[in-house]
């Protein structure tokens, strides 16, 4: 079995760690990604589902409220529907549309 020498093991021993924690690291931000992006799509689906709640009662049932989702347009919010919002990150500005019209307000 060959033997390297003291001068190698200095030279390769360290390298070997960085590389090490350099792997470690990567599969750490991978999985922090993958994590952060499951909580970014399971908060759009809760917001979705809250936007359909609320539309629920109007519409007279959920597949209807899905279509008043996917079509209506909303021309106080640019007469974008509230599926374009949502897709834009802008769920909440249609969270207080509905609030504002359950309020009495104008659409």
């Amino acid at each position: 079995m060959p033997s390297l020498s003291h001068d190698a093991l200095a030279i390769l021993l360290p390298l070997g760690i960085l590389f090490t924690a350099l792997l470690m690291f990567g599969i750490g931000l991978v999985w922090a990604r993958y994590r952060d992006k499951q909580n970014e799509r399971q908060e759009r689906e809760k917001l979705i589902q809250a936007i359909l709640d609320q539309i629920e009662p109007w519409a007279g049932s959920r597949s209807y409220a899905w279509v008043w989702y996917q079509t209506y347009p909303i021309s106080a919010l640019g007469g974008q529907t509230a599926q374009q919002l949502a897709a834009q990150g802008r769920a909440y500005e249609v969270i207080a549309y509905i609030a504002h019209i359950r309020q009495g307000g104008y659409a």
